[in-house]
């Protein structure tokens, strides 16, 4: 194996990585097409699209696997033991290798809530116009967009810059999520049925924030080292 080989496996691993994150942000712009619009035939693209994803997460799962091996056999050749801590957190192949295998589990997960909110939606029951006419469902898609584009933007910029933003955004989305529950949970208005979609809806929805901020804070290792997972960051 020689250095050009490992060092382009590398970037080749990084660029599949993106592609992935890249589709995943599409799938998130797309259910809010969806939803605003009341549009049934995005949602099916949505579900549709999703073994796209699903392949791209088994094609980085072995890139990733491959590259490990490599870049523990490349680590001196790359000179990684030769240079300052800094570099070597953002270059060393290794470190990028185990932590697409996280981010990649993350970023295909995102995904599946995605599809769940666009299953649920596509049964009909919810009923037309809910997230443009209700203030705290347009707000809930318009945090779950917001993360989501931050998270992959962090990614392809590989920047750990948004964190703080990330954190706050999502206490925002859990507290919009709670309310929209207790507000719902008892209109005399809304079906049981309705009911069920709109709340497994709202869950998934929740769920991709919490998605958003692991990328986040896989992305904060993968730059300084620091894990800062169930940490107070005070924001």
């Amino acid at each position: 194996m020689n250095n050009i080989t490992a060092i382009s496996k590398f970037f080749y691993l990084r660029k599949n990585l993106y592609s992935m994150a890249e589709m995943v942000l599409e799938q998130v712009l797309m259910l809010g097409d969806s939803l605003e619009n009341d549009d049934y035939s995005i949602a099916a693209e949505i579900i549709a699209r999703d073994d796209l994803i699903d392949e791209l997460e088994k094609e980085n799962d072995n890139l990733s696997q491959n590259a490990i091996l490599e870049a523990i056999a490349s680590r001196n050749s790359l000179g990684i033991g030769e240079i300052s801590d800094e570099i070597v957190f953002k270059k060393d192949p290794l470190r990028f290798a185990l932590s697409c295998i996280r981010i990649t589990r993350n970023i295909e997960r995102l995904g599946d809530q995605v599809v769940n909110v666009a299953k649920f939606f596509q049964n009909g029951h919810i009923q037309k116009g809910l997230f443009k006419r209700d203030e705290g469902m347009s707000k809930i898609l318009s945090r779950v967009i917001t993360l989501s584009g931050m998270a992959v933007e962090s990614l392809v910029e590989e920047k750990e810059r948004f964190m703080g933003s990330v954190n706050a955004l999502e206490q925002e989305l859990n507290d919009l999520c709670a309310e929209a529950f207790h507000k719902y949970v008892s209109d005399p208005n809304m079906s049981k049925v309705e009911f069920a979609d709109l709340y497994r809806a709202i869950l998934s929805m929740e769920r991709i924030g919490d998605y958003s901020v692991n990328i986040a804070e896989e992305l904060v290792r993968l730059n300084t080292g620091q894990d800062i997972r169930h940490m107070d960051l005070g924001v």
